[in-house]
């Protein structure tokens, strides 16, 4: 994602403060208290050929995916309305116990937090960040997560500085994933992100009708399988139960999206239907 706009800039204190700490794969019997594990074993684990096609694929997904926030700022562009029903609510924070659904939520909040933010819903916005930080306090992370918060705190109504921020927030981030491995803690992180954002697109998309005015709106959004595509790729890797789990559902959702949606023009209201009708059961797995 080498854009010059980067992700939400809290999902990138996450990513950093993620990154810091990592988390666990395993999906059961997680002590809430004891969930600071690095996914360096998982990695260690595995044969050289494995760890450096792990790293290949998930360069090449950040180099080639286009970034989530400009989509998110697109829609707001195009003045379409606010729908905070299709959020995933921040009151959910308390169902997050393990790792991995701490990981792909921090992922889904970053987005939801951004969109809230590019609205301009102060009280949604102040709840997301409440519940974003209680996630990383639940996994020891919240001196890292802290020291990102204040730079945003102090720059929260200037956008421009908030810009600057993101930038410089994620290329420390890309650096630090690069040395230090965190490869599968990120990635359930990744997928939540962008889970999220085809599913917030193609919600906010359903009800509008495609003309020469939105054209290029639909072309974006068409483009957002891109994320699908390489979600998949970068899952095929990993042997975690949760990650298999999320890949096949995944490759059966990427079937039928490509099946339905050939081109811009494909997505009419009733194959936008189609599409997130599967979208939200996979979703719906992730933010239960």
């Amino acid at each position: 994602m080498k854009n010059s706009i980067s992700l939400p800039s809290i999902f990138i204190g996450i990513i950093i403060a993620l990154a810091s700490c990592a988390g666990n794969s395993n999906e059961t019997n997680v002590n809430p208290q004891d969930t600071v594990l690095t996914d360096s074993k998982r990695i260690d684990s595995l044969d050289y050929s494995k760890k450096e096609l792990i790293k290949f694929k998930f360069s090449v997904a950040e180099a080639n995916l286009p970034s989530p926030f400009e989509v998110v700022n697109d829609i707001y562009s195009y003045k379409v309305n606010f729908k905070p029903e299709i959020l995933n609510p921040y009151s959910n924070i308390d169902k997050y116990q393990t790792a991995y659904k701490k990981a792909v939520n921090y992922g889904v909040y970053g987005i939801d937090l951004a969109y809230t933010n590019f609205y301009g819903q102060n009280q949604a916005l102040l709840n997301y960040y409440i519940a974003t930080k209680k996630l990383a306090e639940g996994l020891n992370i919240e001196e890292t997560f802290n020291e990102f918060a204040n730079s945003f705190n102090k720059n929260s109504s200037n956008k421009d500085s908030i810009v600057q921020i993101v930038d410089k927030a994620y290329n420390e981030t890309d650096a630090y994933l690069k040395k230090n491995e965190r490869y599968l803690a990120a990635s359930h992180v990744l997928a939540g992100v962008l889970i999220e954002v085809n599913f917030i697109s193609l919600s906010l998309l359903q009800d509008m009708k495609q003309d020469t005015s939105n054209e290029k709106l639909f072309e974006k959004i068409y483009n957002e399988k891109l994320y699908i595509y390489y979600l998949v790729k970068l899952f095929e890797e990993y042997t975690d139960r949760d990650s298999k789990a999320l890949l096949t559902e995944l490759q059966s959702f990427k079937k039928m999206y490509d099946d339905s949606v050939k081109s811009p023009g494909d997505l009419t209201s009733e194959n936008i239907t189609k599409v997130l009708s599967q979208l939200s059961s996979i979703r719906a797995k992730l933010v239960k």
